[in-house]
């Protein structure tokens, strides 16, 4: 999706939502090779931006945020996040409560 596009403030069509939520999938999966959970992380963290240069992951990062609208992208990321702390928090006491029971 053009950035035009997304200022014209029209809804994306069904194949272009498609095709963002694609991309975004192989970024992610990217990153994920790569131990990067935090997409924010590649613009701030100038050793992970050094990473994600030197693998693929920067050109699928480029497609994901050219066929999403800012907004999304925004979102896909923060969700990420959010999902991974939270699969953490339901490892660690699913972790304790198995040492809980051992005892």
């Amino acid at each position: 999706m053009t950035k035009s596009e997304t200022l014209a403030g029209k809804p994306p069509l069904r194949e272009q939502r498609e095709t963002c939520w694609k991309l975004r999938d192989e970024y992610f999966s990217c990153l994920e090779t790569l131990s990067v959970f935090d997409p924010a992380k590649v613009d701030t963290d100038e050793l992970i931006k050094t990473l994600v240069k030197k693998s693929d992951c920067w050109k699928k990062k480029s497609a994901y945020e050219n066929a999403c609208m800012t907004s999304w992208v925004d979102y896909f990321n923060k969700r990420r996040t959010l999902e991974i702390r939270q699969r953490q928090i339901a490892d660690a006491k699913k972790r304790s409560d198995g040492e809980s029971e051992s005892k």
